[in-house]
């Protein structure tokens, strides 16, 4: 398999990974504004590099792979961190919405997996509230964010905690009904050949 490495959507990836670092060191030494704007660039970069995989031919199976990835690494990380009661910060993620997103990631890896080993599987697009999973926990890191730079009330992120524990238990509802009813088929196509990973 030609994983086609050196593309500009890759190289985006690859910069946003080696932002993660640097965002997590901003956050824990109570550096709010500087981890606001690398947690955006690194949102926008995101966006950047799918849609220049999709519309330009530069979509490849290494970054298939290497996207959702980055994306995950990014929204763990940044929950954990917000987490931690010791991390300086005006709000803190509840320790039950980290345990049940990081239960969904999880269990959707397994169902991929297993589908895979089973029935030789690859397509397994993400569903429409698997793409809202993401956009509300990306809304409220956001949000958090403003709120320690004073720019957003409290009341915000509290409401996207609830918001996304409903699309996190909706969506891994959802995988799950997709797979006895018709294994995964029949949804739209991913947004590169060969994506392993579901939103």
């Amino acid at each position: 398999m030609n994983l086609r490495p050196w593309t500009l959507p890759n190289f985006l990836t690859l910069s946003r990974l080696a932002a993660l670092p640097f965002l997590i060191v901003s956050i824990l030494q109570g550096r709010h504004g500087t981890a606001l704007v690398i947690f955006l660039v690194a949102s926008i970069t995101d966006i950047v590099d799918g849609y220049l995989a999709r519309h330009f031919a530069m979509a490849s199976p290494l970054g298939a792979y290497l996207d959702p990835i980055a994306d995950k690494l990014f929204l763990v990380s940044t929950f954990v961190v917000f987490t931690m009661p010791s991390t300086p910060s005006t709000i803190h993620i509840p320790v039950w919405l980290l345990v049940i997103t990081i239960f969904r990631d999880v269990f959707i890896v397994v169902i991929a997996l297993l589908m895979f080993l089973s029935m030789n599987e690859r397509s397994f697009p993400p569903s429409p509230l698997g793409k809202a999973t993401t956009f509300f926990e990306i809304a409220t890191v956001v949000a958090i964010l403003l709120n320690n730079v004073d720019r957003m009330p409290s009341w915000v992120a509290v409401t996207g905690f609830w918001v996304v524990a409903a699309c996190t238990v909706g969506s891994g509802a959802h995988y799950i009904w997709r797979v006895t009813k018709g294994n995964g088929k029949g949804a739209p196509e991913p947004r590169s050949a060969g994506a392993p990973t579901p939103s």
